[in-house]
Parts: C-alpha cells; structure tokens; sequence
C-alpha cells in the first residue's frame, strides 16, 4: 500500500505528457493522484490515527461541498479550471489522500519517504539541465525571460511553472532530510542526501524569493527541533556549501543568477502581490461566511479589481491571490480558512512536541521543517496538485509520528464505503484523460491543417468533458488563426463560422469570460457586424470594469461610428486603465479628442 502512495507522489511531481494531452502538465499528475487514490482506499488501514487529523480533513471536504454548492458557477467549483484543475474534486482526493498516508504511514514512513527523495533527484536534475540550456521535452523559450543581457532563466521542470517547482523543492528538501536520518540502507541514505543538496541547488537556480525564505524558516524549525545541536561537521558542511554557492554566482555560469538579482533590486515587492493581496481581502469580505467556492477567483476577481492593479498591470489577467491562506478564505471564506489553519498549526506542534521529545523518530524536526518551509513558501503562490500533495504528505506524516492507540477500523465498513469512492474516482480519471487527449488529437489536426479531423477530434472533446470549464476559447482563437494562414477562400468561408460558434459557447463556459467576450468581440468586427461587436464588448467591460482593452478598442469602434463623445469618454478611460505602458492607446486618446475638440467648433 505504501508503494502506491510513494508511487502517486513520484508520478504527481515528475509526470508529464507533451504531445498526447493537451494540458500536458496538468492533467496527468490529475489522473494519477485519482487513480492512486482509487486503488489505496481499497487496502485496509493499519492503524487509527489521533481523532482531529481526519476530523479537520472531512470538515474541510464539507466546507469545499458547501462553498461548491453556492458558488456563481458550481461546475467550475467542482472541476477546476483547465489551468490548475484545482476544484472539490480534487482538493477531496487530496484530502483522502493525506488520510491515506497517514492510517498506513505506521512502520512504512520509509518507504513513502524514499518516494519524495527519488522524485526530487529526478526533478532537480531536470530543472538544473534546463538552467544550463538543456531540455529535451519543453521548448526553452517558455522559460526565458526578458531581452538582451539580462534575461534570465527560471526553469520549471516538470511542474509548469518556475514558483512551484521551487514550492515543491523547499518541502522535499526536508522530507529527504527526514528520509536520510531515518534511513537504515546506506545506499537510500546516499539518494536521500543527494535529494536534499540537488533541491537546495535546484531551488537556488529558480531564483524563487519565497522558496529561499521557506528554505531559511525551515531551517530555522530544524534546528529548534533538534535542540539547537550545531556540530562542527555542521558548521563545515554549511561554510563549503556557502562557499560553493559564492563562487558558482560570481562565475561566467552563474550569470543569469546575477540577471535575477538586479530584477531583484528592480522589484523588491514581488510585483503586483500586495495590490493583489488588498484587493483580494476585499473580495474574501464581500463573502466570509462560505467564500466565492473553488476555482472562481480569475473570473470573479475583476469585480473586486482597484484601478491602482488594473493601472500598474493592464496587460495581466490575475489566475489567484498568490497567497494559499487567501485562497482557501476566498474560496471557502472563514471556515475554509480555520481549518486549514488548524491543520498546519496542530501538526508542526505534533512534531515539536518538547515534552514527548525522546519518544519522537529522529525525522520528526526534519518534517516540521518541511511544513514550516511549505507554509512560508505558499504564502507567494496557491496551490497546484504536486505542492499540495506533498504539503499534506508532510502533515500525515507528522499525524503519524508515535502516540496514541493503534485501533484498527472494522473492515466490512471500510470496504462498504471504499468500493463506490474508488469506482467514481477512475471513472473520473478517464474522463479527464480521454477529453484532454481528444483535444491533443485536435490541436495535432489543425496543425496539419486537417480541420475536418480536428472538429470530428473537438466533438469528441466535447463529450467527454466534465461540466465547468471548457477549451472553446482556444479553439476559436486557433480557427481564426487558420483562416488567417489559409489561401483557399471555401476553407475560409467554411472555418469562420465554426470559429464565432466556439466564441459563443466560450462567453459561457470560459474560466475567463472577459477575455472570451473581448475575443468573440473581434470576431464580429472581422464579419462586420458592429452592433454584436459592440455589445460584446460591453459585455467584456462588464465581466472586467478596470481591463483598459476592451475601453480602447470600444472607443475605435465608437469612432468608425461616428459616436464622438461616447469614443471621447471610453478612450480617455482607457487611456487612464492603461497607465501610460502603451503609447497607441494614448494616441487614441489623442486623435479621439482632437477629432471631438473639431466636431464641437
């Protein structure tokens, strides 16, 4: 059983699927997290594990449920959007999982243990290739950023995206810790130390601020834990490896590492994170009871947007608070918030425990380390399904450090209830599976330039897909695209209509239905129907009051009409919305009041 659970924590981290699904990484770390957790409920728990463990872990699937049900868009809530596929579904294997772990953690803690150190070689050693220009299933481009002698480097390995990959590091950096003072096989001790210098490199090669601050609190935890017993081995190990770190940032390879720094200097702030953090606070209060419900915020948020955010980063769609203490009060509102709480608060005192010291594992200080790292670490970012699967590893495992009784549920019970749960959970796997590789298949089609098949590969996207959220955005904006590329008129003619029907059924169903809205807009300017275009671009300002585009392109629309006071208003709003970053939209403004200043004289 403990091989299936170290086997979902290696598969959630490291796999990926470019070319066969579509959300390539994504989706299959989903369908092994269900599919792992479908096959573990089967097995008969070992041990009973201290009473408020699952407790907080079944409140909190309440809470989800409820938050879902009263959720603006409850299918969303449940499913999760394409991006982070983070929803009730989800969060509650999740959460089954940590129970998992924890009921047959006892006597098998090593085994799972070995599971994060081997998955974080394997993610460090692809995350430290990419730094040194080396990737063979990513293109290189996604990761690079910036222009000329200062772009930078962030590779995200096999997690998508730089900030988790180095979330994920800090946490397996003291679980391997955890692993090697635990460690009975000299070879494994080896790999477990190993996983914790190549995480800490890994890490440091991001160049992820929050990740560096959950490294040093977890240091910091470490250290109390272990009563503050700093050996001379210690302190030479630690001076070497500032030494070596010293040297590689001032040598020709550490260059990018310096680029970072001066974005550094640059940025002290972390970018748009307190605007973002106030006016998040701001939509957690308009519904503190039971919160907005999971996966809302990018389509909710707008709503609770300052012109102060929207001014500073008109270009940027907001996908989450960048912060998991806001995301679970946004989602959930204060239940949702007190209990995630109470979990990270009640097992890092489980593994800190100074009273019952002599009777904890050695690997108790290493794994309150690692939550403590994860929970600085997290309060930069959300959630995705690896950090969070390794972050409540972590917490079972401190549930099952020694204590309390070691009762056995009944197991005619427990198999009564597992049968169904495991059965709903594969089913939804391949649902999740089959619609994401349909809509790979569909992609390969159009660019082929088969549409034919990639319709016939769309519709069957379209049936396999759970409600929520849907790929019909990107469907229209790639139908576009071809009807741009092609020269046969009877293709455009055919295509272009396909592409305004995907359009539509995007305004209903896209996680972002501003961008959808100012899409469709487009289209409808390329047939020329200016009313629907401008309705639809009405209907975008709606969706995203504060998004100075669709002002912009209303007032040339506006313009074209005739409507000159009406284009003076909307291009002066979006020119403010816009905050200076794009000179078009000032000129615009320009000509719109130049043209306005003539009309009146």
């Amino acid at each position: 059983m403990a091989l299936i659970l170290a086997a979902v924590i290696v598969l959630t981290a490291l796999i990926v699927t470019p070319g066969w699904l579509f959300y390539f990484d994504v989706t299959p770390k989903l369908a092994v997290l269900l599919a792992g957790a479908a096959l573990a409920v089967l097995w008969r728990p070992s041990r009973r594990v201290p009473r408020w463990f699952p407790g907080l872990l079944l409140l909190n699937f309440v809470s989800l449920s409820i938050s879902t049900a009263l959720s603006g868009n409850a299918a969303l809530s449940a499913f999760g959007t394409n991006w982070r596929r983070f929803g009730l579904v989800t969060q509650g294997t999740i959460l089954l999982f940590a129970w998992l772990v924890a009921v047959h953690a006892a006597g098998r803690a090593r085994l799972i243990l070995r599971g994060v150190a081997a998955a974080a070689v394997v993610a460090s050693l692809y995350g430290i290739a990419q730094y040194c220009g080396w990737d063979p299933l990513l293109p290189s481009a996604a990761y690079h950023i910036g222009e000329g002698i200062w772009t930078i480097v962030r590779p995200p390995s096999t997690l998508g995206y730089v900030t988790y990959f180095a979330n994920w590091l800090v946490c397996a950096t003291y679980l391997s810790l955890a692993l090697a003072a635990i460690e009975t096989s000299a070879a494994w001790r080896r790999v477990a130390v190993a996983a914790a210098v190549l995480s800490v490199a890994a890490m440091l090669l991001t160049g992820t601020r929050a990740a560096i601050l959950g490294l040093a609190a977890g240091a910091v935890v470490w250290l109390y834990g272990s009563g503050f017993r700093i050996t001379r081995r210690m302190t030479a190990v630690a001076a070497l490896c500032l030494a070596a770190a010293a040297g590689f940032y001032f040598s020709p390879a550490g260059w990018q590492l310096r680029s970072r720094a001066h974005w550094f200097v640059e940025d002290p702030w972390g970018g748009a994170r307190p605007h973002l953090w106030r006016d998040s606070l701001q939509m957690a209060a308009a519904r503190l009871p039971f919160g907005h419900g999971p996966e809302v915020f990018t389509a909710a948020f707008p709503q609770f947007e300052s012109k102060a955010l929207a001014e500073a980063y008109p270009e940027f769609a907001h996908e989450s608070p960048h912060n998991m203490f806001l995301d679970a009060l946004i989602s959930q509102g204060l239940p949702g918030l007190a209990i995630l709480c109470a979990l990270c608060a009640l097992s890092l005192k489980k593994t800190l425990d100074r009273r019952n010291v002599s009777g904890l594992p050695r690997a108790a200080p290493a794994i309150g380390a690692a939550i403590a790292a994860a929970i600085v670490s997290q309060q930069f970012a959300v959630f995705i399904i690896p950090t969070a699967v390794i972050f409540y590893t972590a917490m079972a495992l401190a549930v099952a450090l020694p204590g309390g009784a070691a009762e056995e549920p009944r197991q005619a019970r427990f198999t009564v209830v597992a049968a169904p749960v495991a059965m709903a959970l594969l089913y939804l796997a391949a649902r999740f599976t089959l619609a994401d590789h349909a809509l790979a298949l569909a992609q390969r089609g159009l660019q082929s330039a088969g549409v034919k098949t990639a319709a016939a590969s769309f519709a069957q996207y379209e049936r396999w897909r759970l409600p929520g959220t849907s790929a019909d955005l990107w469907y229209s904006r790639t139908l576009l695209e071809f009807v741009r590329k092609s020269t046969d008129p009877h293709t455009r003619l055919a295509v272009f209509p396909e592409s305004i029907a995907a359009a539509l059924r995007a305004t209903r169903a896209a996680e972002d239905p501003f961008d959808a809205w100012y899409h469709l807009a487009g289209l409808y300017a390329v047939e020329g129907n200016a009313a629907a275009a401008e309705n639809s671009l009405r209907a975008a300002i709606s969706a995203s009051p504060n998004w100075f585009k669709p002002h912009w392109t209303l007032a040339q629309l506006l313009r074209l009409e005739g409507r000159i006071e009406d284009a003076a208003r909307e291009a002066a709003l979006a020119a403010e919305l816009d905050g200076g970053k794009n000179p078009e939209v000032a000129q615009t403004l320009r000509e719109v009041q130049e043209q306005n200043a003539l009309f009146h004289k």
